[in-house]
C-alpha cells in the first residue's frame, strides 16, 4: 500500500495519549508494518520529540481551520 502523506506534511495524531492532541511533522517514511500499513516517523512540533505512528494513527492538518483536513 503506497503511502498517502509527504515528508514534511503537517498532521494530527489521532492517537490521543492523555488526552493531548498534538501537531506533527512528517520526517520519514517508513516501511510498512506487518499488516501492511504504512508507517511513518513524526517530529511533534511544539515538543521536537519524535514518535512512529501508522498511518491510521494521523490526519492531515489544515492549518486554515481548527479541524483536521482529511485525505
Amino acid at each position: 500500500m503506497p503511502h498517502k502523506l509527504e515528508i514534511g506534511q503537517t498532521v494530527i495524531s489521532t492517537v490521543y495519549i492523555r488526552e493531548f492532541v498534538a501537531v506533527y511533522e512528517v520526517v520519514r517514511l517508513m516501511p510498512e508494518d506487518v499488516t501492511g500499513e504504512p508507517q511513518y516517523r513524526l517530529r511533534n512540533t511544539t515538543s521536537g520529540v519524535e514518535i512512529v505512528s501508522r498511518e491510521c494513527g494521523v490526519t492531515p492538518y489544515r492549518s486554515d481551520t481548527t479541524s483536521p483536513g482529511r485525505y
